[in-house]
């Protein structure tokens, strides 16, 4: 199996306590878990940050990706890295305001991505594949990562398990998900790509209208617009790396 792996990131960000040197650090070893299981793999590294980085780390970063997609000058994320993300009082906050900017700008991302994969001639090779996956910058895949299940998932999704939503009953009914997805890592069959892109543009255009009155986060949106009926739900996908607020590890 031919896979591309779309790596989001934000390197220069006024959220979580990591230096950007470190966070560099983080995604280079992203991309060496990605290269020791699938050697083959085309990645796509996609920088929401505030600004782009400079120094040799982040070069050798660059030089580690196939294609290098720069998003820091983007409107919408120049806003949210200026005027919201750079305005939050606790930026160890991992809901609120800093969950909702941080999924607009996980969205945006990924919608101006899968656009370029799917029109930009340069980006041919990575969409001659079988498979599509996201993962967050700075975090690995594990020794145990089972690549024979993707192999299986012909015009699938696969996510990790769903869990419920830590919301009460009356916000769930709200934004109209009980239930939410991992987005640290997901991936799909290479047949769904328009159906991915119109279904992230419908949980776009969805945060836009809720977030008015009700919290709303990229796990719930994942749920709610892509959904179980499509999706092969596994207890662990073996990834593993620090959450960005508060460095706590985790291991999905």
């Amino acid at each position: 199996m031919k896979p591309t792996f779309i790596v989001t990131s934000a390197i220069e960000t006024a959220l979580g306590p990591l230096p950007a040197d470190i966070r560099i650090l983080q995604t280079m070893d992203t991309l060496r878990s990605i290269y020791r299981i699938y050697p083959e793999a085309k990645t796509v590294l996609v920088e929401g940050g505030s600004r782009t980085p400079s120094s040799p780390l982040w070069d050798q970063l660059r030089k580690m990706v196939h294609v290098f997609m720069d998003m820091t000058n983007n409107e919408q994320i120049q806003h949210l890295q200026q005027n919201v993300m750079s305005r939050v009082n606790n930026k160890f906050e991992m809901g609120g305001t800093s969950g909702m900017s941080k999924t607009v700008a996980e969205l945006t991302l990924m919608l101006n991505v899968l656009d370029a994969i799917n029109n930009h001639p340069d980006m041919v090779p990575a969409r001659q594949v079988d498979r599509i996956f996201k993962i967050s910058g700075r975090y690995q895949l594990s020794p145990m990562f089972d690549k024979s299940v993707y192999e299986d998932a012909n015009m699938k999704y696969v996510f990790k398990r769903r869990e419920a939503s830590w919301m009460n009953s009356v916000n769930c009914a709200a934004i109209g998900a009980d239930h939410g997805f991992s987005s640290r890592l997901w991936s799909f069959d290479i047949g769904l790509l328009d159906s991915t892109q119109e279904r992230l543009q419908a949980a776009m255009d969805d945060m836009v209208e809720i977030s008015t009155d009700y919290y709303i986060d990229m796990e719930h949106l994942l749920y709610k617009h892509i959904g179980p009926s499509q999706a092969i739900e596994l207890d662990t996908t073996h990834l593993f790396g620090t959450l960005g607020p508060n460095v706590s590890l985790v291991y999905d």
